[in-house]
């Protein structure tokens, strides 16, 4: 039960942090006043919290490498999201 609750903590703090970063992004590069990419938004941090959890449910035994994988592919996908939206949509 411990071990859970470390890997919970880590991918909480990898996640989360990486949830802030894109949080900022987002307002930086005005993507919050596009109403329609909002609900994007939304179900992209609410992906970011089940997935710390999902993660730190499988992430042991063989299925931690995976889940390390998945943890760190979605880190990178929610901080380079607004660039992509941002290069879109016309902006910086």
């Amino acid at each position: 039960m411990g071990g859970f609750f470390v890997r919970l903590i880590g991918y909480a703090l990898l996640l989360g942090g990486s949830e802030n970063v894109a949080q900022h992004l987002w307002t930086a590069h005005g993507l919050d006043q596009y109403f329609n990419l909002q609900a994007f938004h939304d179900n992209g941090v609410h992906a970011l919290v089940a997935a710390a959890v999902i993660c730190s449910l499988f992430g042991f035994g063989w299925m931690r490498r995976p889940a390390i994988f998945v943890a760190f592919l979605m880190a990178a996908a929610a901080l380079t999201a607004p660039f992509a939206l941002a290069r879109v949509l016309g902006g910086s």
